[in-house]
Parts: C-alpha cells; sequence; structure tokens
C-alpha cells in the first residue's frame, strides 16, 4: 500500500498529495476507475487493431479515448452542478419537502445560494440523466426526463451484465487452454483424458465455482484491495505480454505476405469491430458515479488538484494503444479475442501469464457487477418504496436493507452470466458485441444527448453569466451613475456583454457541432458492431478458434 501512494505522490505535486486519507481515496478510485476498464476489453486491443489496422487503429484509440474522456468528465460535473444550491432547491422543492421542516432537521440552517458546497446526496447515473433532462435548459426537455432514466437504467443493466459475461468466457477460454495443455498424450480411460478436449461450454460451469464468492461481495470498499491486487496482476501480466510480443519467441508464427500488406489499413467494413472492442476496453461509465460517490472530495475527480479521471484516461488510453498496436504487429490476422491465448502453449512463463491474467480478472468479477445488481435491487425496490434525495447531514438516513432477498437477487445474476457464456462461449465477437451496443450509447450517445440538453439555451450557461459585467441575472444592463463618465461604463459593460455573447454562440455552435460527430461515430460503431458481431456468433460454424487459424475478410 505504501507503495502505491508514494508513486501516486510522486505522479502530483507534494502541496497537494501528503499520504492523506484525501490521497488515499483519490488512489482508490484511480485504481477502480483502471481496473474497471482494463479487464477483457483491455486483453482483445490486439484483435480490435486486425479489424483496422496500425493506422487507424491508432488515431481511432486517441480519438475514443478523448471522447470518452470528455463526456465522462460533462457527467460528473452535471451530477456536481445539480447538487449545488443553486439547483438543489429546485430538486427539494418539486419532491414537496417542506422548507421549515427541511431548516429543523439541519437546525436551522438553510441552504446558502451563494456557497459552491455539494448539497444534496450523490447520484447515481440513471438520476443524473434524469436531472439533466429536467432542469436543463430551464425545463425545455422536461417530458423526457423519466424515458430517459429508463433508458440509461436498461442500458446500463445489459451492458455491464455482458461485461460479466465477457469475464466469465474469458476465464473458461484461458482455462480451457491450460487443461488441454497438461493433458494431452492422458492414456484412455483416466480422468486426464477425459477432460481434454472437453468442449468450451462446459468450462462456464466450473467458473461458476470461482464467480460466486467474488460476486456476493457487494460494498465497493471491501473490494479496494481486490482491485489493486487484480491492478498488479494485469501490470505484471501486461509486461510479460509486452515480453512476447517484442521478442521474437524462436521465430514461432511469422506473419505471412499478406498480412504484412494489410499492416496498415484495414477494409473500412470492420471499422466498426474495431471501435466496439476499443471503447469496451476504454469506458468506466457505469462505474463513473459510483468511484465519484465514494471519494471524500468528489470535485478532484475532474478538478483541481489531482484530476483523478483524466491521470487514470491517460493511463487506459497508452496501455491500450501500446497493446494494441505492438499485438497486432506481433500476432497479425491471428489475434484472438483475449491475447494471452496467442501466447505460446510450450512456454512455462506464457502458462504462469495466463493464469495471473484469470486471477486478475476473477478479482475485478465483483466489482463490475455491482452495477447491475445495484440497479436491478433500486427497480424491485421503487415497486413499494419511492426513492427520496435528501440533504448531506440530514437526519434523514437512506436505510438500506440488504435481507436475503438481495443476496438471492445477486446470486441468479450471477448463474445468469453463466448460462449465457455457456451458450455462446466465443469471447472476441462477445467483447466487440458489447462495446459497439452498449458501450456505444452509455458512453457517447447519452452524454452527448445530456451536455445537448442542457445547454442548448444559452441562459443555462454558467460561466456566461459569470461574466456579464454589469448585468443582472437576466443578463440586462444596469446603469451606473449619470453623465458622460457613466456613459462611456455603461458603453464597456456593453462591449463586454457582446463579446461575451459571441463566445458563448461559438462554444455553443462547437459543442452541439462536436456532439453531433460523436452521435455519427457511434451509431456507425453500433450499427456495424452489432452485425458483423451477431453475423459471427450465430454462424454455426464459429467457435473457439485455434491460435494458428486465419481470419475470413469481411
Amino acid at each position: 500500500m505504501q507503495l502505491y501512494i508514494t508513486v501516486f505522490c510522486f505522479r502530483f505535486p507534494a502541496t497537494h498529495c501528503t499520504r492523506s486519507p484525501t490521497a488515499y481515496r483519490n488512489l482508490s478510485a484511480m485504481m477502480h476507475m483502471i481496473k474497471s476498464t482494463i479487464g477483457g476489453g483491455f486483453l482483445a486491443m490486439p484483435e480490435a487493431f486486425s479489424n483496422a489496422g496500425l493506422l487507424v487503429g491508432s488515431i481511432g484509440t486517441l480519438i475514443l479515448g478523448i471522447s470518452v474522456l470528455n463526456m465522462m468528465s460533462f457527467i460528473v460535473r452535471a451530477s456536481q452542478i445539480l447538487r449545488s444550491p443553486r439547483y438543489a432547491i429546485m430538486i427539494l422543492t418539486d419532491q414537496n419537502i417542506d422548507n421549515d421542516v427541511a431548516e429543523d432537521d439541519h437546525n436551522k440552517k438553510p441552504i446558502d445560494i451563494k456557497s459552491n458546497e455539494l448539497v444534496l446526496e450523490p447520484f447515481d447515473f440513471p438520476q443524473t440523466v434524469e436531472l439533466v433532462f429536467k432542469y436543463g435548459s430551464r425545463g425545455r426537455f422536461a417530458s423526457w426526463a423519466k424515458l430517459a432514466n429508463k433508458f440509461t437504467t436498461i442500458s446500463l443493466i445489459a451492458t455491464y451484465y455482458g461485461v460479466n459475461i465477457i469475464y466469465v468466457c474469458v476465464v473458461a477460454s484461458t482455462t480451457k487452454q491450460l487443461v488441454d495443455l497438461y493433458t494431452t498424450g492422458a492414456e484412455v480411460g483416466t480422468w486426464s483424458y477425459t477432460f481434454h478436449d472437453l468442449n468450451i461450454r462446459w468450462y462456464p460451469l466450473v467458473v461458476a465455482l470461482l464467480v460466486i464468492p467474488m460476486g456476493m461481495i457487494r460494498l465497493i470498499k471491501l473490494l479496494v484491495p481486490f482491485s489493486m491486487i487484480a491492478n498488479g496482476l494485469i501490470t505484471v501480466s501486461a509486461a510479460v505480454l509486452f515480453y512476447f510480443i517484442f521478442t521474437d519467441d524462436g521465430g514461432r508464427d511469422p506473419l505471412r505476405p499478406e498480412e504484412r500488406s494489410k499492416l496498415v489499413v484495414w477494409p473500412m467494413t470492420r471499422w466498426s469491430l474495431f471501435a466496439g472492442s476499443a471503447l469496451c476496453s476504454m469506458e468506466g461509465v457505469g462505474m463513473l458515479m459510483h468511484i465519484e460517490n465514494s471519494m471524500k472530495k468528489p470535485r478532484q475527480l475532474v478538478g483541481p488538484p489531482s484530476y483523478t479521471l483524466h491521470w487514470s484516461m491517460l493511463i487506459i488510453v497508452i496501455l491500450n494503444g501500446f497493446l494494441g498496436f505492438f499485438g497486432y504487429v506481433r500476432y497479425g490476422e491471428r489475434c484472438l479475442g483475449s491475447v494471452p491465448l496467442n501466447l505460446p502453449s510450450d512456454n512455462r512463463l506464457s502458462e504462469a501469464v495466463k493464469i495471473v491474467v484469470t486471477l486478475g480478472i476473477l478479482m475485478t468479477y465483483g466489482l463490475q457487477l455491482t452495477v447491475t445488481a445495484d440497479l436491478v435491487w433500486q427497480w424491485l425496490k421503487r415497486k413499494t418504496e419511492p426513492k427520496m434525495i435528501i440533504r448531506i447531514g440530514s437526519k434523514t438516513k437512506k436505510t438500506e436493507n440488504m435481507n436475503l432477498d438481495y443476496y438471492i437477487m445477486r446470486f441468479i445474476l450471477i448463474i445468469g452470466t453463466v448460462i449465457v457464456a455457456t451458450v455462446v462461449p466465443d469471447v472476441g465477437p462477445m467483447i466487440s458485441l458489447v462495446g459497439a451496443v452498449g458501450f456505444s450509447v452509455l458512453g457517447i450517445i447519452i452524454p452527448a444527448a445530456m451536455e445537448t440538453a442542457w445547454y442548448w439555451d444559452p441562459k443555462t450557461e454558467n460561466d456566461f453569466e459569470n461574466n456579464l459585467q454589469g448585468t443582472n441575472c437576466d443578463g440586462e444592463t444596469v446603469e451606473d451613475g449619470n453623465g458622460l463618465a457613466s456613459a462611456a461604463v455603461l458603453m464597456s459593460k456593453v462591449a463586454k456583454t457582446n463579446k461575451a455573447k459571441r463566445r458563448m454562440a461559438i462554444r455553443r455552435t462547437i459543442r452541439h457541432v462536436k456532439n453531433s460527430i460523436y452521435v455519427v461515430l457511434a451509431l456507425f460503431a453500433l450499427t456495424g458492431g452489432a452485425y458483423y458481431n451477431l453475423k459471427e456468433i450465430f454462424t454455426p460454424s464459429h467457435g473457439m478458434p485455434a491460435p494458428d487459424s486465419s481470419r475470413v475478410e469481411a
């Protein structure tokens, strides 16, 4: 632990990091952020590059990384703005909370409208989406708020449930490869002979014995040690993967001439497959609000001095880009859905890497399941008790009655991931499908719609109002004094107001154009990725390929 904190302090200015509880919480948030994205999708990056080529893959990874960071930053900022006094009063009033009772609950302390403190308890992602549509642009899109909440909830549940299925598929595929290796040459009639070349569909049932204990852990704070261990395991595994990639590996499996000719750019028909896998490896939007809510100083997630999200995304983009680029250079079109499957099967070090990767993914299973389980549980609870929005420090506490029903629900979700992984065991198409459909919607389309709805009305731009010197809250010029001096001051204020309006109009235009481009790219990844991946999944002859299998060009 001291090592991790020392590294964290080295990265950030010493004045802001003295191994304090805040620094530790920021470090924990960074660990969760990285681990929530570095997993099955990360290990599929060489295969992702095989669908785009080195040039498009490198540029695409950078563009997608910037897009994901931009959208996730807006989600966090929007949530924090909604929890600030300006909107907290409206939200509490809309919930029909009596102001006198509220003030008595807080020792007669009213909400200070000029304060920058966060007044309300944290929101989850669907609730943030709903409130953005309800209060953004002065309620212009309020009629869409409930629908946006439901759509986001369904998308979150389906996407992160798919991530857990991917984890089971990765562990099952790696386990099968190891079992087949150690049972080669077994005598007929022995247990080893029985398990050799056993159908891949049996392995998720074995994996269930491992994921059930991890999946039953609910509290994120209890998952911090597992995330740190998993990050360490994945880091060591990545280092060894790069060792195999950069060494000649005894001249094994050299690239064929036709593979070398397609290293730079692949046909556009497969770019959507790249986008799906890359999004799956970089998106952490489902865990974003959980991580922000667990921080002692949540503003530091996207603000100074830590900028935790920005540093996390920088590390994520670099790791994904490097592994995808050099992994594809090494293995070409023969990249499998999880790059450890490409490692030589007669090497002890490669076997150790596969085991370590499997353990790292298993330790992340519970963290990813938390998103799905909490949303499903909230949906079940809303049938009997509505969710309240309350102030920070309120005597009214949110009680979470985690009874037997909750753990039965969580157990059923775990068994469901095992069943689906048994039906669709091939990890490559699953990763690309979840990324193309789920994360295109969650990480790009929904946040772009949120930002557009929030800034549609120019008067909702806080920076615009703050820059209007000499104007009132409605943007009307206020006169100051009489005579020529007053006229000069007035003309100066009018000029500043017009200049601020022009700057705001330019920013608003750029923002809407940017969001339109994001949505077009996301729809391209969604439609193309869904078509090609479903085609691969439901092709009867499609199964777990051998390491020397060739890709069939689309």
